[in-house]
């Protein structure tokens, strides 16, 4: 996604690179935060409620995780709903409510989760209640995902419509919005997470190949690097997209990781927080380096291709480390500093054939 700064970007009526109307009924930035704070709270809750089905606890309708997930989506629809109103009423447009400028895909996204709820509240009822990594795949809680990521993209899309974008307090709500809308990713995609991963720790026999030693040894280790890739790809993305938004600032890294690795730590009762420091430093080097380059005017193709591969450098080894403390790491020194430098390259060679962000947008009015 691009800024489109040109000429016509100040005027009522043009679009942004990614379809978002520019002009009237647009949000204000404390309507912003509220929303980007609320879909925290659901999110959070989310974890909660995972932490819960993964320790036994007892599961009812009535429980404090449920409360916040129900609530926050409530009030997050409430509050849709109060800002649609205030747009109408602040630009004079003459109606009951307007939904802001770029809030079109949050209404849409409310719209998919509660289809995805009603739909959910089905399948249970004819195929019973998953549990495991099945309620991680079943098509409608899948549903639930993507429409929990549209109802948070609210002031993302928004804060591109301002034409002053310097200020740390604008760009706070679409730090904390895609934050969010990666806290959804990383949990669809918990079963394969380098936060919270132990196959290092599980040795990797030689028995021959063909053998069912030898593909039960490879499959653990292939789950295993594969969390490592998977999640630098889950962070990258969303910390690219901030970086050549000209959203990221001084902490933006070690807020976005910090939030996904503390989140991941909620699902194992909080046993993995040597991984959660250790993501924290890696995180905060990152931030300095970006900083610097930003310092020097470094493009934005160069702080984006930096971020991509010196995170996943910083984080893996710090992750291993910390495992290493708890329980000894059994991997080879290849298969440690491969994945290592494996996911440091697949992340920087998906940033790099994704190319630089196209400085003309498209007239489209979604």
């Amino acid at each position: 996604m691009t800024l489109n700064t040109g000429k016509n970007a100040q005027q009522p009526g043009s679009w942004t690179g990614d379809g978002i109307q520019r002009g009237a009924g647009a949000s204000t930035v404390a309507e912003d935060l509220v929303a980007a704070v609320l879909g925290l709270v659901i999110v959070t809750a989310v974890y909660f409620d995972g932490r819960a089905h993964i320790l036994g606890l007892p599961d009812s309708f009535f429980t404090p995780w449920h409360g916040f997930l129900y609530g926050g989506l409530l009030l997050l629809l409430a509050w849709l709903a109060v800002i649609s109103r205030a747009a109408a009423r602040r630009h004079s447009l003459g109606k009951v409510a307007r939904i802001p400028g770029g809030y079109g895909l949050a209404v849409v996204g409310a719209g998919l989760f509660l289809a995805g709820g009603v739909a959910d509240l089905v399948w249970h009822q004819i195929l019973g209640v998953e549990s495991g990594i099945d309620a991680l795949l079943s098509p409608t809680h899948l549903l639930l995902f993507v429409g929990g990521a549209l109802l948070l993209s609210g002031p993302v899309r928004a804060f591109r419509l301002r034409d002053d974008h310097g200020s740390h307090a604008r760009r706070l709500p679409p730090i904390l919005a895609v934050a969010g809308i990666a806290g959804i990713a990383a949990f669809a995609l918990s079963f394969l997470s380098g936060f919270i991963t132990d196959y290092a720790t599980v040795a990797v026999g030689h028995a021959p190949e063909g053998t069912d030693e030898h593909n039960v040894a490879e499959a653990l280790a292939s789950a295993g690097l594969a969390s490592y890739v998977l999640t630098s790809l889950i962070l990258v993305v969303p910390l690219v997209f901030l970086v050549r938004s000209r959203i990221a600032g001084l902490g933006t890294v070690t807020g976005v990781v910090g939030f996904l690795a503390l989140s991941a730590a909620v699902l194992v009762d909080f046993r993995n927080m040597g991984t959660v420091l250790a993501a924290l430093a890696a995180s905060a080097l990152v931030d300095v380096v970006l900083f610097i380059l930003r310092r020097f005017n470094a493009p934005l193709r160069v702080q984006e291709l930096v971020l991509a591969s010196a995170l996943p450098l910083l984080l893996w080894p710090g992750q291993l480390l910390a495992t290493n403390a708890v329980k000894d790491v059994q991997w080879s020194a290849e298969m440690v500093t491969g994945i290592t430098i494996l996911s440091a390259l697949i992340s920087y060679g998906t940033v790099f054939v994704l190319g630089p962000a196209s400085r003309t947008g498209r007239r489209n009015p979604m």
